[in-house]
């Protein structure tokens, strides 16, 4: 502390000035103490407080200057409820996969499904008869109605371009309406799709064929019934009843699943009680003996002793 009288610097605990022997204050040189002290803490104070904010930032520079450190892992590393834009950009561009559906289960416009099927639906004539018939193999197979062509073993079929093919009836059968006719012709055309599951009632369906010699006509509908069994010159059986409009002519054309497009049924027949109901052979009960024909076709003589139990038909 300073000597009120000569001004000279003194020890706080010094009681007379050293240079000149006057008493010293002890209540001033306390107080000058204190405030020497509460200056010094404050001082102190604010030396730690740079020294701690200065190494924070020492701490903190390396990790905001990292020139190696790759931009997606700094992105990756940071939560954030936003994806990145790149997630986002694949996400709205891309179109929603379907599961399984996928597609199996994707359902073509009915537009579509009946120009695509009209390619591989034929009318089959012989010198008594016409109907209607569709593609089943890839080796020039069609499928028929066995009462289109009783008593024939040559007929003709006819594309929707209105070109005449020649067949040879290939097998037939003696108990159920249906029959197979080869035609070289078509040998390499992708056939239709057929569906070797029985198909549910409500399901809607589409008719082709060529009712009262309206060729390549497509009628659309509902399967309304199945199971529906009954003789009417051949056993039917586990028909499947829809209230297409069919008709004469029809008979051999396909019935197609109208969301699948894949052939469900081979028409069959009408009954006209009241209003017309018509009738369709289901194509899974009738696959063995089609795919049977397909790969070991019937010999013509095999073919006449069929036709030979068909006595008084019709």
């Amino acid at each position: 502390m300073f000597c009120s009288k000569c001004g000279c610097m003194n020890s706080v605990t010094t009681k007379n000035c050293l240079n000149c022997g006057q008493p010293l204050d002890r209540t001033t040189r306390i107080k000058k103490h204190k405030r020497r002290q509460r200056l010094n803490f404050f001082v102190v104070a604010l030396l730690f407080l740079g020294t701690g904010f200065g190494s924070a930032q020492i701490f903190q520079q390396p990790a905001r200057e990292q020139p190696d450190a790759p931009v997606e892992n700094t992105v990756a590393t940071q939560p954030s409820t936003n994806p990145p834009l790149e997630q986002t950009v694949t996400e709205t561009t891309t179109p929603p996969q379907d599961t399984e559906a996928s597609n199996e289960d994707s359902t073509k416009p009915k537009t579509d499904i009946i120009k695509d099927t009209q390619q591989k639906v034929f009318t089959i004539k012989t010198d008594t008869a016409y109907g209607s018939g569709f593609l089943f193999t890839d080796t020039g197979t069609v499928v028929t109605s066995a009462h289109l062509i009783i008593g024939t073993i040559d007929v003709s079929v006819r594309t929707t371009d209105g070109v005449e093919k020649p067949g040879k009836v290939i097998g037939i059968s003696e108990t159920f309406d249906i029959a197979l006719i080869q035609v070289d012709a078509f040998a390499g055309t992708a056939p239709l799709a057929v569906e070797t599951n029985p198909t549910e009632i409500g399901t809607e369906v589409i008719a082709l064929g060529s009712p009262s010699g309206l060729e390549n006509t497509a009628a659309i509908g509902y399967l309304t019934g199945t199971d529906r069994d009954f003789d009417h010159g051949f056993l039917y059986k586990d028909m499947y009843q829809i209230d297409a409009q069919i008709a004469p002519g029809s008979s051999g054309g396909p019935l197609i699943d109208a969301h699948s497009g894949k052939v469900i049924g081979i028409n069959a027949l009408l009954l006209n009680e009241g209003n017309a109901i018509g009738f369709s052979i289901p194509m899974y009960s009738m696959m063995e003996l089609l795919n049977g024909w397909a790969t070991q076709p019937m010999t013509e003589g095999e073919v006449e002793d069929v036709y030979d139990t068909y006595d008084g038909f019709g």
